[in-house]
């Protein structure tokens, strides 16, 4: 009993060595494997081509497509930061600028078109019926004075209403013969008679056949429904005259430039008709609708036109100045590299280092530059010029990096390094 106890000791003892042993001999193949072994791995020197860069191999050697001779390639840069030599990088033409302050200006351009003023517009309206007889402004578009004739009208209202006129004048100067004068002084103006038309009237001996309505202001005759011998009745339009000393000019304002005018602002207007010649004007009123099909909406102004030149319906241009942001950060518009999702800019940090920095833009300036929202400050040093060429470069030594870190360039067991491409 003792001697088989003894044997079966032994066996234990010996399972146990072999477990640890072989334990052992799985720790130092898992040791073998740690992240920093790999990364000793991942930091070995590779080699490619200057001309082409898809040849990567891990020792020196030609190009086996070229023959040129292969060049240390550096992978550990991260995407952020990039190390170029200073020849190289002059080679690439690399130009920089320094980020600065200053106001953000911006000229507003669009189309516009000349349009008649609605103040400006005057309707004739009868309030009495009867006939015409005479029409003097025959034409429209005619050019009329203020106390121009338009038309003769005859009307027995019209009639009645001098004849009392007449009769309480040689009535006398009693109470009784004032207060019939200032009746039918009131009962003409009533029925659209002005007071001088009233007061030559009333000197008559007897009422005339027809009264002569007169042009209330200077303008043009843009409307005349009438005729000669037209009948017409009391509330009829019979004309309409539409001053154009003054137009309004419509412009079309892009959405996304809305915030930019405001009520006030100068407008300077350009008339295709009339090359060389600037006219200078206000907003004055700001559409609250946008258009949905052109996504603009209308921004008036009022232009002087005491010489007649301009006429509705002509095509303008019109610039109108704004100052966006009186202190911004500024730097070149070509600084920055937008992909539409992100926008980009590199620093010149010296010494052909540069860094990618992620920006924010804001509005662009007239003078080529935009303003920074985020992600530059004033001072730093930015890339105007081959900053393409330099996020080529970037991109290309992460997406090594990357490889690297897999195992995805280590070649396959028994590979020349020599031929062939990676």
């Amino acid at each position: 009993m003792k001697r088989t106890g003894m044997i079966l000791l032994a066996a234990a003892v010996g399972l146990a060595a072999g477990y640890l042993a072989r334990g052992a001999t799985v720790h130092r193949s898992h040791e073998e494997e740690t992240p920093a072994a790999a990364r000793r791995e991942t930091t070995r020197q590779l080699w490619t081509c200057g001309m082409h860069p898809q040849v990567i191999r891990e020792e020196p050697g030609f190009c086996p497509i070229c023959g040129m001779e292969l060049t240390p390639l550096d992978a550990g840069t991260e995407s952020s930061g990039l190390t170029i030599d200073p020849v190289v990088v002059q080679n690439m033409g690399v130009r920089v600028a320094t980020v600065s302050r200053g106001a953000v200006h911006r000229t507003l351009r669009t189309v516009a078109y000349l349009a008649e003023a609605q103040p400006n517009q005057h309707d004739v309206n009868l309030r009495v019926d009867g006939w015409i007889e005479r029409l003097h402004a025959a034409t429209e578009g005619m050019h009329l004075s203020k106390g121009d004739p338009l038309f003769d009208l005859f009307s027995p209202e019209l009639q009645v209403g001098i004849e009392e006129l007449i009769g309480a004048r040689r009535a006398g100067e009693t109470e009784t013969a004032r207060r019939l004068q200032t009746a039918a002084e009131r009962k003409l103006r009533s029925l659209g008679l002005s007071q001088p038309q009233i007061d030559r009237l009333a000197g008559l001996e007897q009422a005339p056949r027809t009264v002569t309505f007169t042009s209330p202001i200077d303008g043009h005759l843009i409307d005349k429904p009438v005729v000669d011998g037209a009948a017409v009745r009391a509330g009829d339009r019979v004309m309409q005259i539409v001053d154009h000393s003054r137009l309004w000019i419509d412009a079309q304002v892009h959405e996304q430039d809305l915030a930019f005018v405001e009520v006030g602002q100068k407008m300077t207007t350009t008339v295709d008709g009339i090359p060389g010649r600037t006219f200078a004007g206000n907003v004055m009123f700001i559409h609250p609708h946008v258009e949905e099909r052109t996504r603009t909406a209308m921004v008036r102004a009022w232009i002087d036109n005491p010489s007649l030149e301009l006429r509705p319906g002509m095509y303008a241009t019109i610039e109108i100045e704004a100052e966006l942001s009186p202190d911004a950060v500024l730097v070149p518009r070509e600084a920055v590299i937008d992909t539409g999702v992100r926008q980009v800019a590199f620093l010149s940090l010296g010494g052909g280092r540069f860094d990618a920095r992620e920006v924010r833009m804001g509005s662009p300036s007239d003078d080529g530059m935009v303003g920074i929202l985020t992600g530059l400050e004033p001072g730093e040093t930015v890339v105007t010029s081959g900053q393409f060429l330099l996020d080529a470069e970037s991109r290309f030594r992460e997406a090594i990096a990357k490889f690297q870190e897999k195992g995805l360039l280590a070649p396959p067991a028994g590979h020349d390094h020599g031929g062939g491409s990676a």
